[in-house]
């Protein structure tokens, strides 16, 4: 019988999965709060952009370099690191650990004197929060059947599309009220006591326990090698890799072109666009994952057409934003495109844990994240800070918003890349079944 087929045995039910009990909702509910830290952390260098930028004196290039490579490299070795141990350790304890770790070095980046300094501490905030992902995924892919994925992952990332909102509402108010120190100091306190929380009341599943093979303890070399030969898993990666931008990647971009282009504060920022960008975010995450499940009922490869659709719509809309001198036109348009940018996330996501191995999942996700975070996290964001730079002499007070125009190529090369991952994973549930 095949691994797929062993699946559907162990977990029947109606969508395909089975009955999920009061301790995988718990574990949903305490994952997408951690989650919610996640991203409400990451996102505050962005929130105070502007302050930073004033405090330190930084150009595009260096604020790309601290949004970017600063934290996202640290981020994606921490994940191979973190998920390595997810795969053989207690995963709960990995994502207790990773958040206390995270929660201090943010508060350190309120008390940076200068830009090594902060770049440090930011660093610091990417090796805690490279922690959480893959443990988190690989946690809930034990606590929902295969159908019911995309949307527990779909909640799980919810948490962090919150958080996001919450980073530029309250942070903003925070900075505007006490200055940006007090943003770093702040947010520190909470990751300590919801990782407390994460050890006392989330339960360890069984590893594949939806699964009817017995688990194995594969070495990390063995690990990479099932990945590497995993040809559905690899396009979903490498096309996820690219459209990661259209979210994370332009939301590092976005607060500074709307307050170089339509004159926003920082208060402004976090009550008009912040808003804007982040509800559609999490409007776009819920539709995704109710629009995953019912797709992944009818067959677990038809999820990665919302990949397509998404990423093929998306640059037309970007470009609208862009380029529009309306500024509730601009936010209108921030709030669909943030919506569709996610709006194929749980899809991803829970299709790229179904073709893994149980016993790899951890570091499947781990390696995603390192494609996510070096591409549409660190280079790509990057290369938008450097061409900026570079259009200065051209295009004078445009130069970010033509540098932003241009690199939404690459997110429709995403689109083009997701239709060739929607044939590999049509091909691998085909040949497993």
């Amino acid at each position: 019988m095949s691994f797929w087929a062993r699946a559907a045995v162990a977990a029947p039910g109606p969508a395909g999965g089975a009955a999920v009990g009061t301790g995988a909702m718990a574990a949903c509910l305490i994952l997408a709060l951690v989650n919610l830290l996640n991203y409400y952390d990451r996102m505050l260098v962005v929130v105070v952009s502007q302050p930073l930028r004033e405090a330190f004196s930084l150009t595009d290039t260096q604020y790309g370099l601290l949004t970017g490579p600063a934290f996202v490299i640290v981020y994606a070795v921490s994940s191979l690191v973190f998920g390595w141990l997810a795969d053989r350790r207690s995963r709960k304890t990995v994502i207790a650990v990773a958040l206390a770790a995270w929660s201090i070095m943010t508060a350190l980046c309120g008390l940076a004197r200068d830009f090594p300094m902060l770049a440090l501490a930011r660093a610091g905030v990417g090796v805690g929060e490279g922690g959480s992902n893959p443990a988190g995924m690989s946690l809930l892919s034990d606590h929902f059947p295969p159908a019911k994925r995309p949307m527990a992952l779909g909640l799980f990332a919810a948490g962090g599309m919150v958080g996001l909102f919450l980073s530029f509402v309250v942070g903003s108010w925070i900075g505007a009220n006490f200055g940006w120190r007090a943003v770093f100091l702040v947010a520190g306190i909470p990751g300590i006591l919801l990782s407390l929380a994460v050890i006392l009341w989330v339960k360890e599943p069984a590893r594949g326990r939806f699964e009817s093979a017995p688990p194995r303890r594969l070495s990390y070399a063995s690990s990479l090698k099932l990945l590497a030969g995993n040809r559905a898993y690899i396009w979903l990666c490498i096309a996820a890799s690219l459209g990661v931008f259209s979210s994370l990647g332009m939301m590092i971009w976005l607060p500074q072109f709307f307050i170089r282009t339509h004159g926003l504060g920082l208060q402004q920022v976090g009550l008009f666009f912040g808003p804007a960008a982040a509800l559609g975010l999490l409007a776009g995450m819920i539709a995704g994952s109710w629009a995953g499940n019912r797709l992944s009922a009818r067959s677990l490869h038809r999820p990665i057409v919302l990949c397509v659709v998404a990423n093929l719509l998306l640059p037309p809309l970007y470009l609208m934003v862009l380029w529009t001198s309306s500024l509730p036109l601009a936010l209108a348009g921030t709030f669909v495109a943030m919506a569709l940018s996610v709006l194929y996330a749980p899809a991803f996501q829970a299709s790229m844990q179904n073709v893994c191995d149980p016993d790899v999942r951890a570091t499947g996700a781990a390696v995603s994240n390192v494609l996510n975070g070096v591409v549409g996290q660190g280079l790509l964001p990057l290369f938008v800070g450097m061409m900026s730079d570079a259009l200065i002499a051209p295009a004078g007070s445009e130069a970010l918003r033509w540098a932003l125009s241009i690199a939404t190529v690459f997110i429709l090369a995403s689109g083009l890349l997701f239709i060739k991952a929607l044939g590999e994973t049509r091909r691998h549930f085909s040949s497993e079944g």
